[in-house]
């Protein structure tokens, strides 16, 4: 015997097709035009689990419904560990079907499927940008068999050196805002760090002039040291920028010969494998870690 009423189908496609047009016309009605703005990984921090260096590139306009009716919740401000804090937040709803139609289409979520957590939400009416921290694309209580909309828990963005260029004058002026220098171009290049002789040569009555020579980066120069007839030592007195690769060291002048040195370049930390990236540091740090030899990390 059948404990559901056997005289109701529980949702055909007609039914669920007139249930999802009630809920898209209700949303364009009541709701408010939000810019999606996808975020693009660059290099993520498999240890951390983030990525610094994300982008984002692209907007997409779409219609969402705020449910909190009296303004963005939340815990308000509050004292924590950094100082004070004021936290923005707000619930979302979009109708899947909306979504597919002006975002999903295009497959520019790292998830194709659904919003993700991470990518951006700009709401023209304030002017404010929300990161979204929780999608929820699954419901128990399906409606004739169907889900019709997601549910978004979004917060105040906090940035941190991303890269934003929707080409949307409003959504992009976060960059130069919240930066802490104007120059917001990310580069792969660096600068002469130091220099090392690897051969001093002989016969050197004057110090000889220090060239740097180079096809990528321009600006550095260095100083050579001379002790009985020998170069000792080069040292850096400009680092320049540009490098992609270390520049050729010659020794020119001071009446001596067969003097070699090689440069090393430091990378800007925006680059993949610079020293901003924990890989690095979890190299370096091998030896002053805490452990069963050195329990109090000490160099």
């Amino acid at each position: 015997m059948s404990t559901t009423n056997v005289y109701f189908s529980h949702g055909t496609r007609n039914e669920q097709s007139i249930v999802e047009d009630l809920i898209v016309e209700s949303i364009r009605i009541w709701g408010q035009e939000f810019r999606y703005i996808p975020r693009t990984l660059i290099s993520k921090d498999n240890i951390l689990g983030e990525d610094r260096l994300s982008k984002f590139t692209s907007s997409f306009p779409i219609e969402m419904y705020l449910e909190n009716v009296d303004g963005f919740e939340g815990q308000g401000a509050f004292i924590q560990k950094f100082g004070l804090a004021m936290e923005q937040s707000a619930t979302l709803t979009v109708a899947r079907r909306r979504w597919e139609q002006l975002i999903g289409r295009y497959g520019a979520t790292t998830l194709p499927n659904r919003p993700n957590e991470g990518d951006l939400l700009y709401f023209p009416l304030t002017g404010g940008l929300f990161e979204i921290k929780f999608v929820q694309h699954q419901d128990p209580f399906y409606q004739l068999g169907k889900l019709y909309v997601y549910k978004l828990q979004v917060e105040l963005f906090q940035y941190s050196s991303e890269r934003i260029d929707t080409g949307i004058k409003d959504v992009d002026e976060f960059e130069s805002l919240k930066s802490f220098t104007t120059n917001t171009t990310r580069s792969k290049y660096g600068a002469v760090t130091t220099i090392t002789v690897t051969n001093g040569g002989s016969g050197y009555t004057s110090v000889p002039e220090v060239q740097l020579l180079s096809s990528s980066g321009y600006g550095a120069s260095a100083t050579a040291v001379v002790t009985d007839g020998i170069i000792t030592a080069v040292n850096v007195t400009a680092g320049g920028q540009q490098y992609s690769t270390p520049p050729v060291v010659t020794f020119v002048g001071g009446d001596g010969v067969g003097a070699q040195a090689t440069c090393t370049i430091e990378v800007d930390i925006d680059k993949v494998e610079s020293y901003g990236d924990n890989m690095s540091f979890d190299e370096e740090a091998k030896d002053i870690l805490f452990n069963e030899s050195n329990p109090f990390g000490e160099v």
